[in-house]
């Protein structure tokens, strides 16, 4: 993962904090595993406990929450006072996990940061069992066409559309990774949000694009946003994410 991802660790629940449809999400992706006390889920990525935590107050499951960032793992398990999930430094490319000990391995808002998605995707299905799946949740194309930033940074685009793949691209991925199945649903979410919300994010550098920009384009971007916080407080943006929700199969034992 970044190095910036270190730095945000202490304000990234506030920067990046979980909603309602986040949480709907996740009851789905569960309720279809239909999970018992003796299975293990795995989260890749997990940062700092955002989704982990109440995906552990989901399941009977065992939780494993896996992160290439020590200081995320750090602020994940300061908030896990039952210690309910065991928290592991690792790589997406090499889980500390047995071969096919888990029922279920998440992968939220990770792919755009693999180098080699489908290396990542080979040691997800190495870890599931006959029958397990792997849930990828990213962002579509047309999500990073119509990014409510991109008015402000038009870098992001530029950057962000090798790294959010068509839902047909993770497909074949998948597919050469091993997986036997392949489903993807789109989903559309639309929000209102604060200037006030929307300044503070991109201060924070909310979104690992922020921290790829060049200088002057953020410096410039950040403020034409204050410009507007400052004439309106009460200014909303409009943000429309599209999400694809995946999930690919291994082969039945």
């Amino acid at each position: 993962m970044s190095p910036s991802f270190a730095r945000i660790a202490p304000q990234y629940d506030a920067l990046r904090p979980l909603s309602s449809t986040d949480r709907a999400r996740l009851e789905r992706t569960l309720a279809d595993a239909a999970l018992v006390a003796q299975d293990l889920v795995v989260e890749v990525g997990c940062g700092t406990g955002r989704l982990t935590l109440p995906l552990a107050t989901l399941t009977p499951a065992r939780v494993v929450g896996v992160d290439a960032e020590a200081r995320m793992l750090e602020v994940a398990r300061a908030k896990d006072a039952s210690a309910r999930v065991e928290w592991v430094r690792g790589s997406a490319y090499r889980l500390p996990i047995p071969d096919r000990a888990a029922a279920l391995v998440l992968m939220v808002m990770v792919v755009h940061l693999l180098r080699q998605r489908v290396r990542a995707f080979a040691e997800a299905r190495r870890v599931l069992r006959a029958g397990g799946r792997l849930s990828v949740w990213t962002f579509t194309p047309r999500h990073v066409a119509e990014f409510y930033l991109n008015p402000y940074f038009p870098s992001i685009a530029v950057i962000d559309r090798p790294r959010f793949p068509p839902a047909e691209t993770l497909t074949a991925e998948l597919r050469r990774a091993g997986f036997a199945s392949v489903e993807t649903e789109v989903r559309d979410e639309v929000r209102r949000m604060p200037i006030t919300e929307v300044v503070d994010r991109v201060r924070g550098r909310y979104i690992s694009t922020l921290a790829m920009l060049r200088p002057l384009e953020y410096r410039l971007g950040l403020q034409r946003l204050e410009e507007l916080l400052a004439q309106d407080r009460s200014a909303t943006l409009t943000q429309r994410s599209e999400w694809a929700i995946m999930t690919a199969r291994t082969a039945a034992a």
